[in-house]
């Protein structure tokens, strides 16, 4: 039997959009959809100017669409900087099976290719599932032990999608893809440290997945050769970046079962893995008819304490956005007072009842949990959330992820190019070529919202 990587990379050459189940198209265009409103949004937040000034600096021109921009840039630094503002809210959409965030690697990196050929829609999507369900199958062979590492997985996973998916555009045989996912496996990484101060580069680690992954998927296709076993090697990306990586969960029923039909789409700005406590706290709240006088606990698996719980100052009262997005404690103050969490949330930092609240919230592990579940207990309610609301088991329907697109696009990109988008979105699968879509993600000004600064 082959390896993961030549697994893989047969998937990749082999798939053609006749082949995909329609439920996968379907949920490949809700993740489009999904990806250009919080691209959109994340255009124009703290890191973004320093970000758009750095590659101006190192940068040249190019022909390239980013989202709500009227600029355009070479491939690579369009990649970069949408995979970038894709993830910069972290409002973008994840797959917990595989602990990634799929979408702000593999996306931008496909609609720069398909852009530079001027592909079909169609060629789009494969390219979407092909860049996805590698990701989200890496991804699941690392497993949650990548964190003990201190590695972000999706900066790993994102980088071999981002090479699929662009693999796939230029319609590479499999033993391309595999020079392709060997040189990706020297281009993948990204760590956690970015908890210890609540840093910015947790938000360019897809950003450099997408360029990462991009480039790796054109040098292959000029001829340039990658390591092989790029996965299950001795110094493969699954030995070195995980403690117990399985080859098996990479490839179990392989073009059968897709794994990127689990990828979920959030409802709130924050860390995936405080939201089930934010769904039982909003489900309190509602019980309660109003914010809890007492004390309030929080289990959580072992792997969410690790990142979002913990007893140390930035994580009861955090400074900044990130390391409020890294707080249990803090999202689940927020839901339980306002009975909502989103952007504006992160105004509340310093207000005095937030921080009370926090004083009276503890959390603590749980072994017998769930990566993504919780429990919470306030006031004689004790509240379990085994999977967050956007999950598989709540699966989000087209009316839901346009609602979402509308509220985070409309602002950026005006009412009128909104619309477009989603129109354009849901007729991907007929446009002749991506043309129409790339004209209408950048921002010319020429509608009722003014484009980001």
């Amino acid at each position: 039997m082959s390896g993961p990587t030549t697994a893989l990379a047969e998937m990749v050459a082999g798939l053609e959009i006749g082949d995909l189940p329609d439920a996968v198209t379907d949920v490949l265009g809700q993740c489009l959809l999904d990806f250009v409103g919080v691209t959109a949004l994340g255009s124009d937040v703290e890191s973004s100017p320093p970000l758009l000034r750095g590659v101006d600096t190192v940068g040249g021109g190019g022909s390239s669409t980013v989202v709500a921009r009227r600029e355009t840039y070479s491939l690579e630094t369009a990649a970069l900087l949408n995979g970038t503002f894709a993830h910069s809210l972290d409002f973008d959409d994840t797959n917990i099976d595989s602990v990634i965030h799929p979408g702000a690697a593999v996306v931008p990196a496909a609609l720069a290719v398909a852009e530079h050929l001027g592909s079909p829609g169609t060629e789009l999507l494969a390219a979407l599932a092909a860049g996805y369900e590698t990701a989200c199958r890496i991804g699941r062979g690392l497993g949650e032990t990548v964190y003990q590492r201190g590695f972000h997985p999706t900066a790993i996973a994102g980088t071999f999608g981002a090479a699929a998916a662009v693999a796939r555009l230029f319609r590479l045989d499999s033993e391309t893809i595999e020079h392709a996912f060997g040189l990706a496996g020297s281009m993948a990484g990204g760590t956690m440290q970015y908890l210890a101060n609540g840093a910015w580069n947790k938000r360019l680690h897809p950003g450099l997945a997408a360029r990462g992954g991009l480039l790796a998927g054109v040098l292959a296709q000029n001829g340039f050769r990658g390591a092989a076993q790029a996965l299950e090697g001795e110094h493969g990306a699954l030995s070195l970046f995980a403690i117990e990586p399985s080859d098996t969960r990479v490839t179990a029923n392989l073009g059968q079962d897709w794994l990127l039909l689990r990828t979920g789409f959030k409802p709130y700005p924050s860390c995936r893995l405080t939201h089930a406590a934010v769904d039982a706290a909003l489900e309190a709240r509602e019980k309660l008819g109003g914010p809890p006088d007492n004390a309030v606990s929080i289990r959580l698996s072992a792997t969410a304490y690790s990142i979002v719980g913990g007893t140390e100052m930035h994580k009861i009262h955090p400074s900044n956005v990130v390391e409020a997005q890294f707080s249990v404690v803090f999202q689940c103050a927020v839901a339980l007072l306002d009975g909502r969490v989103d952007w504006n949330s992160y105004d509340r930092m310093a207000d005095a009842d937030v921080r009370a609240l926090s004083d009276r919230i503890t959390v603590s592990a749980d072994p017998d949990l769930a990566s993504a579940a919780a429990r919470l207990r306030c006031d004689d309610l004790t509240i379990g959330v085994d999977e967050p609301a956007g999950e598989r088991l709540s699966r989000a329907t087209w009316p839901a992820v346009e609602a979402k697109f509308r509220a985070n696009a409309a602002g950026v990109l005006g009412n009128d190019r909104t619309e477009r988008l989603v129109t354009l979105v849901q007729a991907l699968a007929s446009l002749e070529s991506v043309d129409e879509l790339m004209e209408a993600l950048r921002s010319e000004g020429s509608d009722d919202a003014p484009p980001p600064q």
